[in-house]
Formats: C-alpha cells, structure tokens, sequence
C-alpha cells in the first residue's frame, strides 16, 4: 500500500513539474539569426527531424535552405520554431542563434 502511494506522489510530482515548450518571455525584443533546414533524404529513414529544434545526430547532414535576422521575442521565436516544424510534416526546423537584445 505504501508503495503504491509513493508511485502515485512521484507521478503527481512528475507531472506537475512538466516544463511548458514554449517561453514565458513575451516583452523583451532579441534579434536573431534564423536558419532553415530541410531534413535529408536517406534511405533506411524517413525524411523528416524528430525534434523541432532539430537536434538529432543523425540530421547532421541536415540541408540549409535560407538564412535570415529577425526580431522576436522568446515566445514568438519559440512559436514560429513550432508551427513550421508542425506545417512542414516535420520536414524543415528553423534553428536560431541570438544575436543581441533589443532596448525599447
């Protein structure tokens, strides 16, 4: 009985504590450098990153499409990084370098 309720805590505590995907920082303005990448095609795999951000190992080979700066905040890059892994079928992850923060 005792140890039933110690899983049930641990599980309530685990679940609890789930971190939100996306930031909570939706006022302060960065600059970043964006990239696109389109995942390869290889033959024993799907063409597709398993990830948003595209951290996988086998997607070094990843091919870059277009490189850009924009101005977002956390949360807006966060989402923009979300929808166009989604709309893509998994096929394309912008990847972001921060390159300075904007002063209002």
């Amino acid at each position: 009985m005792a140890k039933n309720l110690l899983i049930v805590l641990l599980l309530i505590v685990a679940l609890g504590c789930k971190k939100n995907k996306f930031s909570d920082d939706d006022t302060n303005l960065y600059k970043w450098k964006r990239h696109l990448y389109r995942a390869p095609v290889i033959k024993e795999e799907p063409a597709l990153f398993y990830s948003r951000d595209g951290k996988i190992g086998e997607n070094r080979m990843a091919i870059l499409v277009t490189s850009d700066y924009v101005i977002l905040t956390e949360y807006r890059k966060d989402k923009q990084q979300d929808s166009i892994y989604k709309a893509s079928g998994k096929m394309q992850v912008y990847k972001y370098e921060k390159v300075g923060r904007i002063d209002n």
